[in-house]
C-alpha cells in the first residue's frame, strides 16, 4: 500500500509539474503573439502571421515557425538557431547579421530577403525559394541548398564552403569572390552567373551547366567538371590544375 500511494504521489508530482510549464509555455508564446516580448526561445508558433514585426535582437532559437508568415517581418541580428522554418514566408524580411546555424528552411520562402552577414552554416534550404535575395557576406558554411531557387542572388563574399548546392537554380546569380571550396554541385544551373575570383577548388561539380557564367579568374583547381557545359563561358585566368574536365581528362 505505501509504495501505491509513494507512486501515486510521484504521478500527481509529475503531472503537476507537465501542467505547469505547459502554462508557462503557453504564457511565454502568447506575450510573444501579444507584442510584449521578443524572447520565446523554444516556441510553438506554427501558422503564426508576424507579418512586418519587429523583432530586431529576438530570440527564437528552437522555436517552431512552421508555415508562420513573417513577410517584411525585421529580424536583424535575431537568433533562429535550430529553429523549424519550413515552409515559411520571409519574403523581403530583414535577417541581415541574424543566426540562423542548423536552422530547418525547407521550402521557406526568401523572394528579396536580406540576409547579408547572417550566420546560416549548417542550415536546411532545400527547394527553398530565394530569387533575388541578398546572401551578401553570408555564412553558409555546410549548408543543404539542394533544389533550391536562387535566380538572381547577390552572394558577394558569401562563405559556401562544402555546401550542397545540387540541382539548385543560381541563373545570373553573383557569386564574385564567394568561398566555394568543396561544394557538392551536381546539376546545378550557373547560366550567366558571376563567378570571377570565386574559390571552387576541389568541387563536384558535374554535369553543371556554366553557360555564359563567367569565371575569370576563378579557381577551378582539383574541381570534378566531367559532363559539364562549359559552352561560352568564360575562362580567362582561371586555374584549373588538377581538374576533370568535361571530356573526363584531367587537366595538366
Amino acid at each position: 500500500m505505501r509504495l501505491t500511494i509513494a507512486a501515486l504521489g510521484g504521478w500527481l508530482l509529475l503531472a503537476t509539474a507537465t501542467h505547469t510549464a505547459t502554462a508557462w509555455a503557453q504564457e511565454r508564446e502568447a506575450a510573444f503573439l501579444a507584442g510584449t516580448t521578443v524572447a520565446c526561445p523554444g516556441c510553438n508558433l506554427a501558422g503564426a502571421n508576424l507579418k512586418r514585426r519587429d523583432l530586431a535582437g529576438a530570440d527564437l532559437s528552437g522555436a517552431n515557425l512552421e508555415e508562420a508568415t513573417l513577410h517584411k517581418a525585421n529580424l536583424r541580428g535575431a537568433n533562429l538557431s535550430g529553429a523549424n522554418l519550413a515552409y515559411a514566408n520571409l519574403n523581403r524580411a530583414d535577417l541581415k547579421q541574424a543566426t540562423l546555424q542548423n536552422a530547418d528552411l525547407t521550402g521557406a520562402m526568401l523572394f528579396a530577403a536580406d540576409v547579408s552577414a547572417a550566420n546560416c552554416s549548417g542550415a536546411k534550404l532545400t527547394r527553398a525559394l530565394m530569387g533575388d535575395v541578398r546572401l551578401i557576406r553570408t555564412n553558409l558554411e555546410g549548408a543543404d541548398l539542394s533544389f533550391a531557387d536562387l535566380g538572381g542572388a547577390k552572394m558577394t563574399d558569401a562563405r559556401l564552403a562544402n555546401a550542397t548546392l545540387t540541382r539548385a537554380d543560381l541563373r545570373l546569380t553573383a557569386l564574385f569572390r564567394a568561398d566555394m571550396r568543396g561544394v557538392t554541385a551536381e546539376g546545378t544551373y550557373f547560366l550567366a552567373a558571376d563567378m570571377r575570383k570565386a574559390d571552387l577548388t576541389g568541387a563536384v561539380l558535374r554535369e553543371s551547366n556554366f553557360v555564359m557564367a563567367d569565371l575569370a579568374d576563378a579557381n577551378l583547381s582539383g574541381a570534378d567538371l566531367k559532363d559539364a557545359n562549359l559552352a561560352t563561358a568564360n575562362l580567362q585566368d582561371t586555374q584549373l590544375t588538377g581538374a576533370r574536365m568535361p571530356d573526363n581528362t584531367v587537366h595538366p
